[in-house]
């Protein structure tokens, strides 16, 4: 008996060890003088933000993942999920189950078992500003191993090699920069000469022959001019309460004085069923006089900020608020805030980084949100590749319940078509996300016409049901 009980709780033990969610940071940090992971050669699951989509490991085209990064960004706080069979988007926040290996040095996670998207359209943490010097130094590098990073005011010191790297300065050391995230065929870079300054380079990280390198994930990571018409601006992604007041801070890359910038026109769009704009206030913002009153066009999707000053709009570094959004949930589930378009003075930006309103749910009730890829309307064409956004949730995390969803589709008949989601609610939030490609549990697609997709919680400590279900019309594309 006592063998039984004492089998029963390692199950148990081993169990509760397995499903807990580690981070980047725990992954990655380490004193050991080889760099190597504390987690080395075992199975973990993690979540983070994708920061680079694409991240080739090599020269061939078939060898890659992607990078990802703990929501608050910093040193320690990245990863390479090495696959080739998934394909992320940039902001997806990913949960990956696999084990943790060092190849030549570079921490990765290989060998995935487990791999779901928990939500889009997250906003990347910030590229922390490193010195050259800090990277050329293995000892002050192996913290920004797979970090989104940048450095400033560079001078090229070599022309790119057969691999694409060159190396750049800033006075403190030298810094290889490469190409691992673009593709393998046809990629160059601008022509430059030796010599050259650049105001920012920033990137992912990677470790590859003795040398640590900054990945520009695309050319816009590249700015070779600095002045106003590359900033950015951007709005974070942000926990509220229904029908509670939150704010969310319109933040911008540092703006010189010299410059001259004295006003600014912001557009946001957002969706008034689910989130109502309340107003603007400037507490700890960099300006300190309210913008005129905020126009709302006559649909309440866009809202448009004006501010005109006699004084210059000037910051000393990068994010901090020019003002701060105020709104209100009206829905459970995440919204996005969109910057539609921004400029300073008469100068269009072109770096606008979107934001979202997640508003996790606080009561024990099956909660099921259906969509499409910026539409609302639960109708799609699976022919098109069209996919049905499944937003299913329940009160849970550490203050909630153990709770268990069942997502299944049937057809106007009844029928079961398919389960595809049947698991145990992770997500702290309570809120999760499938992208249902409208196929059978055979793999087919489905044929137009009307079904319904129904959830069930069960919470697994008392065993008590909620359920619910919605509509879907699979449409047909007409030629």
């Amino acid at each position: 008996m006592k063998r039984f009980l004492l089998f029963t709780v390692a199950v148990f033990l081993f169990s509760m060890i397995s499903a807990q969610v580690v981070t980047c940071y725990d992954i990655q940090y380490t004193t050991a003088a080889s760099g190597d992971s504390p987690y080395i050669n075992q199975a973990v699951t993690v979540q983070g933000i994708v920061t680079a989509p694409k991240f080739y490991t090599g020269t061939s085209t078939s060898n890659y993942g992607f990078m990802i990064c703990d929501p608050e960004g910093g040193p320690w706080s990245g990863l390479l999920v090495f696959t080739n069979r998934y394909f992320p988007e940039l902001g997806d926040l990913v949960q990956v189950t696999g084990t943790v290996s060092e190849y030549y040095n570079f921490t990765e996670l290989t060998a995935l078992s487990a791999y779901s998207v928990l939500s889009q359209g997250n906003v990347v943490p910030a590229a922390p500003l490193v010195s050259c010097g800090t990277l050329a130094n293995p000892a002050t590098a192996e913290q920004w191993e797979s970090c989104f990073v940048k450095v400033e005011n560079v001078s090229i010191t070599s022309l790119p090699a057969n691999f694409q790297e060159f190396f750049v300065t800033d006075g403190t050391g030298t810094a290889q920069i490469d190409d691992q995230c673009f593709e393998r065929t046809g990629f160059s870079w601008p022509a430059f000469a030796i010599g050259n300054t650049w105001a920012r380079i920033q990137g992912v990280v990677d470790f590859s022959f003795n040398y640590y390198g900054i990945n520009p994930r695309s050319m816009s990571d590249i700015v070779m001019v600095d002045n106003v018409s590359n900033s950015t601006l951007s709005l974070p992604t942000i926990t509220a309460e229904l029908n509670t007041i939150v704010s969310m801070p319109l933040q911008t890359s540092r703006l010189k004085p010299a410059w001259g910038v004295s006003s600014f026109e912001a557009k946001i769009g957002i969706d008034p069923s689910k989130v109502e704009f309340v107003g603007i206030n400037i507490d700890d913002c960099i300006i300190n006089i309210m913008p005129s009153n905020p126009e709302v066009s006559a649909d309440g999707t866009e809202i448009t900020v004006t501010y005109i000053s006699q004084e210059p709009i000037t910051s000393a570094e990068d994010g901090l608020p020019l003002f701060n959004l105020q709104f209100k949930p009206v829905k459970y589930g995440e919204t996005q805030v969109t910057l539609n378009a921004f400029k300073y003075d008469s100068t269009p930006i072109i770096s606008l980084v979107n934001g979202k309103i997640k508003t996790p749910i606080r009561e024990s009730i099956a909660w099921l949100n259906l969509g499409t890829a910026g539409s609302p309307k639960n109708i799609f064409d699976p022919a098109l590749n069209e996919k049905l956004v499944i937003e299913y949730g329940s009160k849970t995390g550490s203050s909630g319940i153990n709770a268990k969803v069942n997502v299944r589709i049937y057809d106007a008949k009844g029928r079961l078509v398919c389960t595809p989601v049947n698991k145990v609610i992770t997500n702290a939030l309570g809120i999760e996300t499938y992208l249902y490609d409208g196929r059978d549990s055979n793999m087919k697609r489905l044929a137009p016409g009307m079904y319904y997709c129904s959830m069930e919680i069960i919470n697994r400590e008392t065993g008590k049901k909620e359920t619910t279900t919605q509509p879907i019309v699979v449409r047909s594309t007409m030629n």
